[in-house]
């Protein structure tokens, strides 16, 4: 299963790019499109440094989150 995938606009079906018009992504170059077991999200795609400093931040946490659980 791919992690990600590329569609033009003007491939998207049309209640899609409702979606994205309604909430004010419609002029975006790029959105993500996040499908969860529950729900769907868009958003706007975070910058690769914010990715980054993010990962290392969640990577501390996690290993704290483990000490302190005992796990």
């Amino acid at each position: 299963m791919p992690k990600s995938f590329t569609i033009e606009r003007e491939n998207l079906p049309e209640v899609i790019q409702g979606w994205l018009k309604a909430i004010n992504l419609g002029d975006e170059e790029i959105v993500e499109v996040i499908f969860t077991e529950g729900e769907v999200l868009l958003r706007r795609p975070t910058s690769p440094q914010l990715r980054e400093w993010a990962s290392s931040v969640s990577d501390r946490y996690d290993k704290v989150f483990r000490e302190l659980a005992g796990l």
